[in-house]
């Protein structure tokens, strides 16, 4: 279903709680693959990428190199991207299965813990964006300099997802 990709450099101190809550979502096989779009860390990122089982796509360059080189043959049908310090609140399962019945060409940013329904941002504060891989391709997805996640979700016109 999902093919979650995380850009990481030097992400050690944060990529921990990212994982550990992808954890059950993935023996339950809503996550098919984890994919890391490292900047060449050398810190512990790819020690703790290799624990998880996780993909490593290495890429120097900027964040929208990385993200293209690892949404590039995605195992899942969905891509989750989320930022290294996210950790998804309970509920965050229900609500992204909800959102992938919804239709391919439905995406969600995913919010972060406390942001008020209320609170229209030019950037929302997302933790992820949640697009269908054929969405994805058909905007052509993730280009060099453009690796920020709030110009993606402008782009596929996404909405926020609800927990």
């Amino acid at each position: 279903m999902l093919t979650v990709v995380i850009p990481t450099q030097d992400s050690a101190h944060l990529i921990g709680a990212c994982l550990a809550s992808l954890v059950p979502a993935a023996v339950d096989g809503l996550v098919r693959e984890v994919v890391l779009a490292d900047g060449g860390s050398t810190d512990d990122t790819l020690a703790i990428a290799e624990d998880c089982g996780a993909r490593v796509v290495t890429r120097r360059g900027d964040v929208g190199e990385r993200l293209a080189a690892a949404c590039v043959g995605p195992r899942g049908d969905w891509l989750l991207i989320l930022r290294a310090d996210a950790v998804l609140p309970e509920g965050w399962r229900a609500a992204v299965e909800k959102q992938l019945n919804s239709g391919w060409d439905r995406a969600a940013w995913l919010p972060r813990p406390g942001l008020s329904w209320f609170q229209r941002l030019p950037s929302p504060p997302s933790q992820g964006l949640l697009l269908s891989v054929r969405r994805y391709d058909a905007i052509g997805g993730f280009r060099a300099g453009e690796g920020d996640l709030a110009r993606l979700a402008r782009a596929v016109g996404a909405k926020r997802l609800v927990y």
